[in-house]
């Protein structure tokens, strides 16, 4: 295996800096803001439970599900102040996949300040809250087993999703969360091909 290393390149930069157009990496990430927020809803999108705008216009660019009072939704998770990002109330038809036809509420996401935010939470808390709003909101038990399944693999283990569903509260995870990161930033040190 050889890898070419790219010219200009640092690990602090956001697309943007590049100077370069978006090419979509794939037909969901049709638009660099789409690449941005994968990692905001993506895991939460393997339960197939909510629309992660896959789907509709904004792929991976809002949380979503039948019922839901789009406003206070976003007014709850804006109380939370999660630092570099902002929620705005949407209603949307996804056009297909598991809700398609559907009338969903829920949230569109908005990143403020990229060095601040810390993307891969933003779906647990979303969980967590839309969990306060609605008890029955229950995705690993809505979920079908394929479903779990994948979401273990994109967590790491199912430690994760044990932990977080027995109440739905990031805080429950936090140590594990964060954990996971800090081993996987060390082993993946040794692999860096660019500075900061």
């Amino acid at each position: 295996l050889t890898v070419v290393k790219m010219e200009g390149w640092k690990r602090g930069m956001n697309f943007d800096a590049t100077g370069l157009p978006w090419v979509p990496t794939s037909p969901h990430i049709p638009t660099v803001d789409a690449a941005y927020l994968y990692p905001a809803t993506g895991i939460l999108g393997e339960l197939g439970t909510v629309s992660i705008g896959v789907g509709y216009t904004l792929p991976f660019g809002m949380i979503a599900r039948e019922g839901m009072d789009a406003d206070l939704l976003a007014s709850r998770l804006n109380t939370l102040y999660l630092p570099g990002i902002l929620f705005r109330p949407i209603y949307a038809t996804p056009f297909y996949g598991s809700l398609k036809g559907k009338e969903t509420g829920g949230v569109q996401i908005y990143i403020t300040d990229f060095d601040a935010a810390v993307l891969s939470q933003i779906q647990f808390y979303v969980m967590q809250v839309l969990r306060e709003l609605d008890p029955s909101f229950a995705p690993f038990t809505q979920a079908p087993q394929s479903r779990l399944e994948m979401f273990d693999k994109v967590t790491g283990s199912k430690e994760i999703r044990e932990a977080f569903g027995q109440q739905y509260r990031f805080e429950d995870i936090f140590s594990i969360w964060n954990d996971f990161a800090d081993k996987f930033r060390e082993v993946s040190k040794k692999y860096y091909l660019y500075g900061l």
